[in-house]
């Protein structure tokens, strides 16, 4: 058959899916579209459909694919000419590692461009680049299209060229009404495509993710650790409801974000507010280091008070609690509970689950938030028979460069280990390979990261999701607000969705449905 006479697909790369086609044909129906849906259920695809149907249309199209990092848009390049009818060589990545004069060339030449935000903003503030040349704009983990990330940036410009097509891909966009519009804003988006894992038409598609809560107690030793830190914040909170400014000093009410976004306030209104700014900032120290106790153990306290200690710039609120004499305490017994072997109880708990799972064979991911806890892990890990246990973490603070962590990763998909420890970095923006097992070595307060981190299994046959909670903790707290969130996430899609699809357009005359070409 004839390619103009049909839509450019490779067909025998293809598993053509009744959803994917409905979400397609809505975009060239509806026009912007945000799609959202779980990972691993085709997004990608229906952009490819889109991008399918327009170059039927005038083979000459042009299209730009963003995604957040350099291995997303390889990954999203690579993807592309798997499943589209078009020269490889028309399917190029641009990253800031692209020279000026090749993206020219490139700008020029290429028919599908996925690239890296931040080079196309400054290409389009330099004129390299032209939005007007495109007749499709695909943006991968739209999430993140709010603020000043280069994405708004982008959208802004897009909303200016008249019939440029826009595309929105996420799993997660927010449980945030007003975020959500964010996104939709900044994008233009005249319909919202969403689908969740018990829809009728994906329900054959999903690979079923088995959940395991596990619950540990605080030993009675790190309680007497925290009831030091509790004693402490007790006081400095007491202050700022006395200098008016919180309502309430209880320890069980207060969390980290209240008290960063307080602290917004308060830089604002200086100097009037300095002496509370002082107190505030030593509160935020004392949760945050009961939060490391509570959630990931003593070894992650006595790092945090050491480097209080070893900063070389001290602000006032750090050396007032060095000269406290109950952070002294603290640090002496830190010290004697690890040479007593007092740990954590998840880093036991964790070695059972992944020593019982690694003799079956299966290949694991680890996610704990702070790098720290990933060294500590990677090391315990190790001592269990079988396990090649290795570390992911981010670029700052002398990490692993980009080009270490792809390494990395290209050796974990070639099954040269086995178990993953991963920073937050390995919760998206890069190609991770699916695995069967997920652990949260921590729960999470978001429900984005809560989705990123399951949706690395679960892909192609089903995966465990594995979520160590310290009871009696803000690590147990997290655990229900990120429940909460996405229970709330998925209710204000819902509405939003609706509110945009009250009227229903016909196929303008003459267009043919997507499902009726071969």
């Amino acid at each position: 058959m004839d390619t103009s006479s049909r839509i450019p697909l490779k067909l025998e790369n293809i598993e053509l899916r009744s959803y994917q086609v409905e979400a397609a044909e809505n975009v060239l129906k509806k026009g912007n579209t945000l799609v959202i849906m779980p990972t691993a259920l085709g997004k990608t695809f229906i952009a490819v459909l889109v991008m399918a149907k327009l170059l039927r249309k005038s083979p000459s199209s042009k299209f730009l694919f963003l995604a957040p990092t350099k291995p997303l848009a390889v990954q999203q390049a690579n993807r592309i000419k798997e499943l589209l009818e078009i020269s490889g060589e028309k399917v190029v990545v641009v990253t800031g590692e692209t020279s000026p004069e090749e993206r020219e060339g490139i700008y020029g030449t290429a028919q599908i461009i996925s690239a890296t935000p931040q080079t196309i903003q400054n290409d389009l503030l330099t004129s390299k680049l032209k939005l007007e040349d495109f007749s499709l704009l695909i943006v991968d983990e739209a999430h993140r299209c709010v603020g000043d990330y280069a994405y708004a940036f982008i959208a802004g410009q897009a909303r200016k060229v008249p019939g440029l097509l826009v595309i929105g891909l996420t799993a997660s966009p927010s449980s945030q009404k007003e975020k959500i519009q964010e996104i939709c804003d900044n994008l233009g988006i005249k319909n919202i495509e969403i689908k969740q894992e018990f829809d009728r038409d994906v329900k054959p598609y999903v690979k079923h993710i088995f959940f395991d809560w596990v619950f540990v107690e605080l030993p009675r030793e790190i309680v007497g650790l925290r009831e030091i830190l509790d004693e402490m914040l007790k006081e400095n909170l007491v202050l700022l409801k006395e200098q008016g400014v919180i309502e309430s000093a209880s320890v069980q009410k207060i969390n980290k974000r209240d008290l960063l976004q307080l602290r917004g306030k308060l830089v604002a209104s200086l100097p009037a507010t300095f002496s509370s700014l002082s107190v505030l900032a030593k509160v935020i120290n004392l949760v945050h280091g009961t939060e490391l106790l509570e959630v990931e153990g003593i070894e992650a306290l006595r790092g945090f008070l050491k480097d209080m200690e070893t900063r070389k710039v001290k602000s006032k609120a750090v050396k007032n609690l060095l000269s406290d004499f109950r952070i002294k305490k603290l640090a002496v017994k830190c010290e004697s509970l690890l040479e007593s072997g007092v740990e954590h109880p998840k880093i036991r708990k964790l070695k059972e689950i992944v020593g019982t799972e690694v003799t079956e064979g299966k290949s694991i991911i680890v996610f704990a938030h702070y790098r720290n806890s990933v060294r500590k892990l990677v090391e315990e890990l190790n001592e269990i028979a079988g396990v090649d246990a290795r570390q992911l973490v981010g670029r700052s603070n002398e990490g692993m460069s980009q080009k270490e962590q792809i390494q990395l990763l290209e050796k974990f998909r070639a099954k040269e280990f086995n178990v993953l420890v991963a920073s937050s970095v390995g919760e998206e923006g890069l190609d991770i390979p699916a695995v069967d097992l997920v652990i949260f070595y921590e729960a999470v307060p978001s429900e984005i990261r809560a989705i990123q981190r399951r949706g690395r299994t679960g892909r192609v046959r089903s995966g465990n999701v594995v979520v160590l909670i310290t009871r009696d903790t803000r690590d147990e707290a997290y655990f229900w607000i990120s429940k909460r969130k996405e229970k709330k996430m998925r209710q204000v899609i819902s509405e939003m969705r609706g509110e945009m699809g009250k009227a229903v357009e016909e196929l303008p005359p003459g267009q043919k449905p997507l499902s009726e070409f071969g």
